[in-house]
């Protein structure tokens, strides 16, 4: 079976979120996956307005588990910036929901 698709599962993600890759580093026992948002409009799903990548783009966010799998892991997400005029940024983390394990890691962007 296909490692991006098994970990494409385990995460629980579904498109537009997809893993575009993953890597194991043995010696350390470490895992870092890579995730995208591969979509460039959506529907706020508190007010409904239609948006789109901010012109800046994305920012890094790295997530960290310590036992995902038998490894320490590190999800690094582009995450688009899409910003509603209502205040919600819409974009759920699947890898966030509760019990994941799953924490944020602050880096220079956040």
């Amino acid at each position: 079976m296909d490692q991006i698709f098994i970990f494409t599962a385990t995460l629980g993600l579904a498109p537009p979120w997809r893993v575009t890759s993953a890597c194991f580093t043995d010696h350390s026992n470490r895992l870092d996956i890579q995730i995208e948002y591969a979509l460039e409009t959506i529907a706020c799903p508190h007010c409904g307005s239609k948006l789109s990548r901010s012109p800046s783009g994305t920012v890094q966010e790295i997530w960290y588990h310590r036992d995902f799998l038998s490894y320490a892991t590190y999800l690094h997400a582009r995450m688009p910036i899409m910003p509603c005029r209502c205040g919600a940024f819409p974009l759920e983390r699947p890898w966030c929901r509760a019990g994941s394990g799953f924490m944020p890691i602050p880096t220079l962007e956040s």
